[in-house]
């Protein structure tokens, strides 16, 4: 019965989160731009929101930044609920694989939701944004789970987030 529950809720839950298609994003966090305090480098990020397209899938998210001292590549945040080892990621863009990615960080944060920052080359990134169907694999230390974004997945809230971070790396002139 208290699995029933747990479950129950976590639907919930999930559904407060990622809101429904049609709904407007303002709900979730925004893309932001700030210089660094320390050395003034200007940084574009997006916080991880949701990465998963149904209840179905595994229940990812993903956050993503571009930093001026590093203009090359893009960093990304993905994570999945409960307390786990998060060990990479992998994506299969219309059937391209994407798995040069490489970990920013030796450690996984740990919560309510496991991440893990990497990172990967910005033009490996942008074929992930502009994906037509575009599968997430979130590998953990002996599984892994998938989940689903990109024109075809509308379910999924990071679709909403790429166009203004992709607008904003062009108006910077970092991608054409």
């Amino acid at each position: 019965m208290f699995k029933v529950k747990l479950k129950l809720l976590k639907v919930a839950i999930f559904i407060t989160l990622t809101g429904c298609t049609g709904m407007n994003d303002a709900m979730t966090p925004s893309m932001n731009t700030h210089k660094d305090s320390f050395d003034g480098a200007l940084i574009v990020s997006q916080a991880p929101v949701s990465s998963s397209s149904s209840l179905t899938e595994g229940w990812h998210t993903m956050g993503f930044e571009w930093n001026q001292k590093f203009p090359d590549v893009v960093f990304l945040e993905v994570g999945t609920n409960g307390i786990t080892n998060v060990q990479g990621v992998a994506f299969n863009v219309d059937g391209e694989i994407i798995e040069n990615i490489t970990e920013a960080s030796v450690l996984t944060k740990y919560g309510s939701w496991s991440t893990r920052r990497l990172v990967m080359p910005i033009n490996e990134f942008v074929k992930v944004a502009k994906g037509r169907d575009v599968k997430m694999k979130l590998i953990q230390i002996d599984t892994y789970s998938v989940s689903s974004f990109g024109a075809s997945n509308s379910g999924a809230v990071v679709n909403s987030k790429f166009p203004p971070f992709l607008n904003k790396l062009k108006e910077l002139d970092v991608i054409k």
